[in-house]
């Protein structure tokens, strides 16, 4: 009887045994390989967890299918620069550097500290450790960019001169504004048939490339060795496009309307700033390409401007606050940061080249799941 009850004991500890292991395989079973790399089920739903950290939570509202494409094309990033990374042994990050990365980026979330952000990252179920790793991953591959490139940075001490002139003429006050941006490629825009669409993209007016900003912001480290401040983005540097489905003018300004700025930004803006809503920060008027600042000047606080035509697609800004400001530049100090600004416009353009031949180059399989 005894050894009965024994044998029953051990067939039902081996059928538990076997259906965990079922139920793991199932949740981590491989959906794409990246290369060398591979992404499971458990990767993509820790990626869909991190997307919702650095939103706020503002990504929810975007539909399943929708998610799941935003969080696998970042995975995809992300491994292709793994691959590229792991083979360069040289690369170090400091201690300092990252903790300095991971207090700004706790602060552009909309933290204060990185204390209160570790409290979100617990709340929202997704380790700090996880967190860490991501931004050690862009100080690293913005470190492999810097080594390739920066022997090829060019300065145009004049074109320096020329924007530290400007800056110096418009020091005592300027006026700052709270921006958000939505961009959609040409190839992104559905082609018009209606006569409200041609009316809404003929009162937008185009603006050509240019030497001048358009709009500077705070940007990445590519030099570990300082901490770069208001570093210029402009509009056409826009990395990793969505493959997103045509949209109609009309209906983009309809999505604004029903489901906010933020959440439209997020489903489909091709720019950088998307994951966060659009949203650039606070942005002074000398940084603006005047035609730029001509929309935003005449635009209500709190409102959006007319879609406005530039190189490869069409912009929308939304104008949500505006502030004066008092300036007291140290002269020195700003044109370093010019020239900073400049070398980081250049490492941008380099990084997003880079990645682009990387991507090309990388076969991308995916699985049935």
């Amino acid at each position: 009887m005894g050894k009965k009850i024994k044998l029953l004991i051990n067939i039902f500890l081996l059928a538990l045994l076997l259906l965990t292991s079922s139920k793991a395989e199932l949740t981590n079973k491989i959906i794409i390989s990246v290369g060398s790399e591979i992404i499971s089920n458990y990767d993509l739903a820790k990626e869909i967890k991190y997307l919702n950290v650095i939103t706020v939570g503002r990504i929810k509202n975007l539909d399943n299918q929708e998610l799941r494409k935003i969080a696998i094309d970042s995975l995809i990033k992300d491994k292709i620069k793994v691959i590229a990374i792991a083979n360069y042994n040289n690369i170090v990050i400091k201690d300092e550097l990252i903790n300095n990365q991971i207090f700004r980026s706790a602060q552009n979330i909309g933290f204060k500290n990185v204390e209160d952000l570790k409290t979100y990252l617990n709340y929202e179920e997704y380790e700090f450790d996880e967190f860490k790793k991501k931004i050690l991953l862009e100080l690293k591959w913005n470190q492999l960019i810097y080594q390739f490139y920066k022997n090829q940075i060019i300065v145009d001490k004049e074109k320096i001169d020329k924007k530290l002139e400007a800056l110096i003429a418009e020091q005592k006050k300027t006026n700052e504004y709270l921006i958000y941006e939505i961009f959609i490629k040409d190839t992104a825009i559905k082609k018009l048939n209606t006569k409200s669409e041609k009316a809404s993209i003929e009162h937008s007016v185009p603006i050509e490339k240019q030497d001048e900003i358009i709009i500077a912001t705070e940007s990445v480290h590519y030099n570990n060795e300082k901490n770069l401040k208001d570093t210029e983005k402009s509009i056409e540097e826009v990395t990793d496009v969505k493959v997103i489905n045509q949209i109609t003018i009309d209906d983009l300004i309809k999505n604004i309307k029903e489901n906010g700025f933020e959440n439209t930004a997020i489903k489909f803006s091709s720019s950088p700033t998307a994951q966060q809503g659009g949203e650039l920060g606070w942005v002074s008027e000398t940084k603006f390409n005047q035609l730029l600042l001509k929309f935003i000047k005449k635009t209500k606080i709190g409102s959006i401007t007319e879609p406005i035509s530039i190189p490869e697609g069409i912009l929308i800004l939304k104008v949500k606050n505006k502030r004066i400001e008092e300036n007291k530049i140290d002269f020195n100090k700003k044109m370093n940061e010019l020239i900073e600004i400049e070398k980081n416009k250049q490492l941008s353009n380099f990084s997003t080249n880079y990645y682009n031949q990387l991507k090309m180059n990388t076969k991308v399989k995916y699985f049935n799941d």
